[in-house]
């Protein structure tokens, strides 16, 4: 599954965009294939781009010259930066670095707040009021979506009208940490979709009401997803 790209890009000069020194960047080859995790060294406007090489362990081939094209991606806050640049000169002394040619645009995608990514989250939906008497509630939920903002939750029934509040719980993995997330929920729309066994129900929920804590799981649980789904992270949310 892609992430449901809902983001804003357009191409900037990349002395506009004002790139932290030592922020990491994925380097992919295209001939021979290769790619690993760099790190931005420095930038010059028409005198190049200078990033560490690949380390002695890596799985980047020893085939990789000078000419060779190298497609640049990183992360910076909101922003995944992108462009193609040919590799100039490998230096080994005094340390290790590439020094690429300078692009002349770069690409710029803004993560908004409502960009979604793909999962597929065991949770539990249960009523907002606890003096309620509904008895159909809690039910278990599958999250298929999520994004700053809020979520999609798959169900075989409709959990009531637009406007209705709920807790939403689910079970997170950031890094190597797992959070359980309470969260309430606020019923956005519903939509009906076809399987082999009947009918299931799409139900889009907004985050409501978060205290700062949520927050960060979320934020964190979020862009670690976005990073998998663009190739920085594996799907354990490690470095590749």
């Amino acid at each position: 599954m892609a992430v449901q790209e809902d983001l804003l890009e357009q191409s900037k000069k990349l002395s506009e965009l004002r790139l932290q020194i030592g922020e990491p960047v994925r380097v992919e080859i295209r001939s021979p294939r290769g790619r690993f995790t760099a790190k931005l060294l420095g930038y010059s406007v028409n005198g190049g781009v200078m990033i560490s090489a690949p380390s002695a362990n890596s799985n980047v081939s020893s085939l990789i010259n000078e000419g060779n094209l190298a497609n640049l991606r990183m992360v910076s806050g909101n922003r995944i930066c992108s462009f193609t640049s040919k590799i100039l000169k490998q230096y080994d002394q005094p340390f290790g670095y590439w020094v690429l040619e300078y692009p002349k645009q770069i690409n710029e995608q803004r993560i908004r707040e409502h960009t979604r990514v793909p999962v597929g989250l065991m949770s539990s939906v249960d009523d907002h009021d606890e003096m309620s008497e509904r008895q159909d509630l809690p039910v278990s939920a599958l999250c298929i979506d999520i994004s700053l903002g809020g979520a999609c939750l798959q169900l075989p029934r409709s959990l009531g009208e637009v406007g209705d509040k709920f807790y939403l719980t689910t079970r997170v993995q950031i890094g190597d940490i797992d959070q359980v997330l309470l969260a309430p929920v606020e019923l956005r729309n519903v939509h009906t979709s076809s399987v082999d066994s009947g009918s299931l129900y799409n139900h889009g929920v907004k985050f409501v009401d978060l205290d700062e804590d949520s927050r960060l799981i979320i934020a964190a649980f979020v862009y670690q997803q976005f990073l998998v789904e663009t190739g920085n992270l594996d799907q354990n949310g490690q470095e590749l």
